[in-house]
């Protein structure tokens, strides 16, 4: 009897006629927005200048995600935000100088894979209305975050599926600090294998001097299977995956970091994949300020250089720029730090390690860069 795991695997790998379905599944009719990435192989650079401080705290830079802007009504922060598919561009590894770039078809929020990053703070009263632009229902829900369980965002729990044209209010008020994110948690294999994710970050109304730095950035973990014959990813997969992505760009197009020598350096990193991921980083020490619900006093922090961060799990990394150079900050599973690492080979350029000789890094690997 033919192994199941490798027939459909098979399956879903030829050139047949799986693609148009999976297409068609996925889009569904909805509206496509194209992600804000850059073309081919350009890598985005960073904006060397440090972000002003605003309503009393230092805004998260999430390298080449937007922060999701709000207005006010009355005491509200009222954000918006929009699922709806989205197409992205990962390294096409079919080029042998790997310059080229292929269309990947998800799903996002407010044209971007990952959504955009929530800011607010600690005591603020927020209203988040979501809009369904899928071709199926969907719901979100806040990862992290304490509020009532009518805005926990499960269907058959705490409210009804939002959909396709509906929109839903969440509203609550934030009671702690800490680095969250928001998921949905209708479909959640297919929707966030997709790519529906981002960050809720929620700053702390009157830091202590311990917590305040001059650089903070965010980075968000993801895993895909891309087959060589769709731009769709299979979200049936459960234990292969080919592209590893962090702020839902793998390298060499993960937008780095910047700071300057002496400044102090934050960095939260999120993972919403089926896998856990080492996360190291070059030529510094750093201390583990946060496991996903606030940050800790410092006689709780850790001093490390690698951090395994398992699904569904943050942690934040703290330390002060001593060294100037191009510091690499990556997963150190290094298969993980290379692109589509089990394509079938391509006449004269090789498959595998054959395949990426002489290539920039891939995968979830960035720098910082300290001058």
């Amino acid at each position: 009897m033919m192994d199941s795991k490798v027939s459909r695997r098979g399956f879903l790998s030829g050139l047949g006629a799986v693609s148009i379905p999976i297409l068609a599944s996925a889009l569904g009719g909805s509206k496509v927005t194209m992600a804000d990435t850059e073309s081919d192989s350009d890598v985005p650079a960073p904006d060397d200048r440090p972000p002003a401080r605003t309503n009393g705290y230092l805004p998260v830079v999430t390298p080449g995600i937007k922060t999701l802007p709000y207005e006010m009504d009355g005491g509200v922060k009222v954000f918006r935000l929009i699922a709806e598919p989205v197409v992205t561009k990962f390294q096409d590894m079919s080029d042998p100088h790997g310059m080229k770039r292929r269309p990947i078809h998800g799903w996002g929020y407010n044209g971007s894979i990952i959504g955009p990053t929530i800011e607010a703070v600690e005591g603020d009263t927020v209203r988040i209305l979501v809009e369904n632009r899928l071709s199926e229902p969907t719901t979100v829900h806040w990862h992290g975050i304490h509020l009532p369980i009518e805005m926990d965002g499960v269907p058959g729990f705490s409210q009804k599926p939002i959909e396709p044209g509906q929109t839903f209010t969440y509203e609550f008020p934030l009671i702690q600090h800490g680095t969250y994110f928001y998921h949905p948690h209708f479909m959640g294999a297919k929707q966030v294998g997709l790519g529906m994710a981002g960050f809720f970050i929620i700053h702390p109304k009157s830091p202590p001097a311990h917590q305040i730095v001059d650089r903070d950035y965010a980075y968000f973990l993801q895993i895909w299977m891309i087959h060589p014959a769709s731009p769709i990813p299979d979200t049936m997969e459960m234990t292969e995956f080919n592209y590893f992505t962090m702020n839902g760009r793998p390298g060499p197009d993960i937008v780095p970091m910047t700071a300057k020598l002496g400044e102090r350096v934050r960095i939260r990193v999120a993972n919403l994949s089926m896998m856990t991921h080492p996360i190291h980083l070059h030529g510094h020490s750093f201390r583990v300020t946060e496991n996903g619900a606030g940050f800790h006093p410092p006689h709780m922090q850790l001093l490390a250089n690698t951090e395994n961060i398992s699904s569904a799990e943050e942690r934040t990394f703290e330390f002060v720029a001593e060294r100037k150079g191009k510091w690499l900050f990556h997963c150190h599973f290094m298969h993980h730090v290379m692109n589509d690492m089990h394509r079938i080979p391509i006449p004269g350029s090789g498959g595998g390690h054959a395949g990426h000789a002489g290539m920039e890094m891939g995968g979830m690997h960035t720098w910082i860069e300290i001058t």
